[in-house]
């Protein structure tokens, strides 16, 4: 049986780069750098999926901070309203004791 390699993640995340940049295929890049095709194809797999994950990982805190915004937003419109609404009642009631006064 044969010994299982350990590769370093830098070595690794190199081989994945010079797959995904060069011209050459997976299987060439592979064999001149000494390891299974199979074991690059795995690499580049999960390259992917990590950036795939990190991207909707993103995408979920951006949206929470938009449903965020939006319930703030919600709240200062209703604040306005109300204060609107009080301010007419007190200019009415400004003016009618001031009519009251003459």
């Amino acid at each position: 049986m044969q010994k299982r390699t350990k590769y370093t993640s830098e070595f690794r995340s190199e081989a994945v780069k010079l797959a995904l940049s060069s011209e050459l295929s997976s299987a060439m890049i592979s064999k001149e750098l000494g390891i299974n095709k199979n074991t690059l194809y795995n690499w580049i797999s999960n390259s992917m999926q990590e950036k795939t994950n990190s991207t909707k990982s993103s995408n979920n805190n951006i949206n929470a901070k938009y449903k965020a915004l939006e319930k703030e937003n919600r709240e200062l419109k209703s604040k306005l309203r109300r204060t609107e609404s009080e301010r007419e009642i007190l200019k009415k009631a400004a003016a009618y004791f001031a009519s009251q006064n003459v």
